[in-house]
């Protein structure tokens, strides 16, 4: 910091770099690769994927309102068909009824 007669003058912060080699590279985006690949999830996951709680989820599979999969008392979850449970889940806005009564008309 510099004083000018009465007016302080801030300096600006010295930009910082941060150095990653192409090993450490690599291997963060093998992981995040890996991450988003993914084709199965666990119920902890799962929840994590929808936003919603592990008891939430537990009851959309006890009134049979997502597909699941158990092994060996394990449940599992396709990520696709937790994003076709999403999609089935949409509430049309008013543009979107608007918009399906138009075309309906033609």
């Amino acid at each position: 910091m510099k004083t000018q007669g009465t007016q302080i003058i801030q300096e600006p912060e010295p930009i910082k770099a941060v150095l990653i080699s192409q090993t450490d590279l690599e291997s963060v985006l093998a992981k995040l690769t890996a991450e988003t690949t993914k084709k199965w999830l666990t119920l902890k996951e799962a929840a994590s994927y929808l936003r919603i709680s592990e008891i939430s989820l537990r009851n959309f599979i006890r009134y049979k309102k997502i597909s699941h999969y158990k092994i060996e008392g394990k449940l599992l979850f396709k990520i696709t068909e937790l994003d076709k449970f999403i999609e089935q889940n949409k509430i049309e806005s008013i543009s979107d009824l608007v918009q399906k009564s138009v075309n309906g008309r033609k």
